[in-house]
């Protein structure tokens, strides 16, 4: 590996890494900083747009496989999410008290106040491996006990601390390891992508389960959390890579550029390796000054943004769905197993179109037609509480519907979440956005389904709520959501500074 700077005889071109003094003139005007960033973003760009698109992903792929033992500790998150909310047949096996159903949110809740707070700490490769340790180790509890409440109560506490202890780390991680015009789908790939495969796999399990068989359906869940944490652990040992930016924070700028070229295919310092080294001191420099007071904007946006996420996806809708798909359908399993396919198809595609049509396009496309669909099924459930099979079968397509739009537009949030706060405070509020999610999803799984029976006016009314909301929020981010499209970090961050979005 090539550790000294090119010259320009070797056809780069040399970008100076200025001195402190220098940084601190600079700093001293941000329109020089904008020029001088905008005139490298666009160089840059110019380089990415003309090579071929499977080049460029080939040359960058390093950054996603850096994040990938979290990505699938994530997807075994998302299969114990997806059994919290009702996705599961246990309830012919063996009586489930609310304290198990919770008890993963209770136990990611803990995770993330120790990755939010506690993280910085510890190297990331270290705590991959740790929780990948937690994430086998929950499999394995699982895996070897059958009808045993306290081994499922266990296994769902290590998994889920193993999920909250990683979030917040990783997607800080991310978006500092990725390119600028990379970091949209890269963030989204490494959250959105595994927790809604996980809830595929689950619901696909779920119906097609066996009851009469020795084998139990968690049980399946313990095989599969621990292979996923072995490969995680593999993942992690040989391929996650310490932040540059964390490693220039140190004084180890040899080691930065190290990390640098290690997160591109085939390993080199080029120019861009110094044009990011550059950016990420620029990004050091301006960021030591920033506080709770730059954060709270972004906080509140972004922890807003969370909770619309949990409410688009909890024990209410996975409750309609099983009223409507049982009416319509009967034992059919076809609308849960499209119910899950058109969830993660919405995030899948989002995720592939931030980095052309950016952020907030999928963004308010998904908040403003899921709105719309929330009132329209809300209004099947009014009236009468006896449904009649034509309002069933509407209800449930718009349901279905509803749900593709869900995570078109909820797929941004992990890359907001990766860009919009100061350096310092980042994986303290990417923990805190995540706690308010969790505690959306806990106290709606407090609601006793049985006393809603079959009264349809419970269910109109969470809809109502929902779409509300959901249109508030249309409304929100076209105000206070800025787009962070082929920004650099720094970039980004001075469009998170306030709270109204320039025109």
């Amino acid at each position: 590996m090539q550790t000294d700077r090119p010259s320009p005889d070797d056809g780069f071109h040399v970008v100076p890494i200025h001195s402190d003094s220098d940084h601190h003139n600079h700093s001293d005007s941000d329109l020089h900083i904008h020029s001088n960033s905008d005139h490298q973003r666009e160089r840059i760009l110019l380089n990415a747009q003309t090579s071929a698109c499977c080049n460029r992903d080939l040359r960058n792929q390093p950054q996603a496989n850096a994040v990938g033992a979290a990505a699938l500790i994530f997807l075994s998150g998302g299969i114990h999410i997806a059994w919290s909310i009702g996705f599961d047949s246990v309830f012919v096996e063996l009586e489930v008290t609310n304290h198990v159903r919770i008890c993963w949110f209770i136990a990611a809740i803990l995770g993330a106040l120790l990755g939010g707070f506690f993280s910085r700490w510890f190297p990331y490769k270290v705590l991959m491996e740790f929780c990948s340790l937690l994430t086998i180790t929950g499999g394995i509890v699982m895996a070897v006990n059958g009808l045993d409440l306290d081994a499922l109560l266990a296994g769902r506490y290590l998994n889920g601390l193993a999920n909250g202890l990683a979030i917040a780390p990783t997607l800080a991680m991310a978006g500092e390891l990725s390119v600028f015009y990379k970091r949209g789908t890269t963030t989204s790939a490494a959250e959105q992508w595994p927790v809604m495969i996980g809830f595929f796999v689950q619901i696909v399990c779920s119906k097609g389960w066996d009851i009469q068989s020795d084998f139990t359906e968690e049980q399946f869940q313990g095989v599969i959390s621990a292979v996923l944490g072995t490969i995680a652990l593999i993942l992690a040992f040989l391929l996650s890579i310490e932040s540059p930016v964390d490693l220039l924070e140190q004084g180890d700028e040899q080691g930065a550029i190290g990390a640098l070229s290690r997160l591109q295919i085939p390993r080199a310092v080029t120019a861009e390796t110094y044009d990011q080294v550059r950016d990420h001191r620029t990004y050091l420099e301006h960021h030591k000054s920033l506080g709770w007071c730059h954060a709270l904007p972004a906080l509140v946006r972004l922890t807003v943004l969370r909770c619309l996420y949990a409410l688009s996806l909890s024990m209410m809708v996975a409750f309609t769905l099983a009223w409507t798909g049982t009416a319509v359908y009967g034992d059919s399993s076809g609308p849960y197993v499209l119910f899950g396919f058109l969830r993660l198809m919405g995030s899948f595609l989002s995720a592939f179109a931030m980095d052309s049509l950016g952020r907030k396009i999928p963004l308010l496309l998904g908040l403003v037609i899921s709105g719309g669909l929330s009132f329209g099924l809300a209004s099947k459930f009014t009236g009468s509480s006896l449904l009649t099979l034509s309002d069933s079968r509407m209800a449930l397509w718009l349901l279905l519907v509803y749900q593709l739009f869900a995570g078109l537009g909820f797929a941004p949030s992990s890359s907001y979440l990766s860009e919009a706060f100061p350096r310092r405070l980042k994986r303290p509020c990417i923990a805190v956005s995540y706690i308010m999610e969790m505690l959306v999803q806990l106290l709606i799984c407090q609601v006793d389904l049985s006393a809603i029976g079959s009264d349809s006016s419970y269910v109109a009314l969470y809809f109502f709520s929902l779409g509300c909301l959901l249109l508030a929020g249309f409304l929100f981010c076209v105000w206070y959501m800025p787009e962070t499209k082929d920004t650099t970090l720094l970039q980004a961050q001075f469009k998170f500074q306030e709270f109204v979005i320039p025109a």
